[in-house]
């Protein structure tokens, strides 16, 4: 099985995250299938079944990225799909479901979601789209060995809560065992 399919039915945000991952991968080698291939996907998988069936999996990851102009930024369908999802679960525990707990969670981390959609200067962006990006930039610096601010360290582990509680309540959603008492 894929990671990603894997991922999608465990925690749909690590989903995301992985997506992005996948994206900034493609990105780095100009969008050539080739390189990946050889570059990529043979240093991570020795089986040559598995290596083919990943190889067509980016394929057709690259295929979109060149087909709706995302060789620099941008998500594929497949992602803003599942973003869409996700924000739309978001906003129906924020408003129409009785469910304190995630509103709780969002009253302490809204701050910090519409401080870094200020700093991204994108007042468009949603705010699960806001915390899937300010952790795919954390896991960013993380590898370039950047240090964090206490503060963003804190914001993060917000954005970070929030998206673990809204993955969980996402797999209850996709498998039908969401009950939540309606406002009235």
């Amino acid at each position: 099985m894929l990671i990603a399919n894997q991922k999608k039915k465990e925690n749909i945000a690590e989903y995301v995250l992985y997506m992005f991952q996948v994206e900034t991968v493609v990105r780095s080698f100009n969008l050539e299938i080739q390189d990946v291939f050889e570059l990529y996907i043979c240093q991570m998988t020795s089986i040559p079944e598995a290596r083919e069936d990943v190889k067509t999996w980016y394929e057709e990851i690259i295929k979109e990225m060149k087909e709706n102009d995302l060789k620099d930024k941008g998500h594929i369908a497949r992602v803003h799909e599942t973003m869409d999802e996700m924000n739309f679960l978001h906003n129906t525990l924020l408003t129409s479901l009785e469910d304190t707990e995630y509103q709780e969670i969002h009253t302490e981390v809204g701050p910090y979601i519409q401080e870094l959609r200020d700093k991204s200067g994108n007042e468009g962006m949603s705010d699960i789209e806001v915390c899937l990006t300010g952790l795919y930039g954390k896991l960013t610096l993380k590898i370039q060995k950047k240090e964090i601010s206490e503060e963003t360290a804190i914001a993060f582990d917000g954005f970070t809560k929030l998206l673990i509680t809204l993955s969980n309540r996402y797999k209850d959603f996709k498998s039908g065992n969401l009950k939540f008492q309606v406002n009235n």
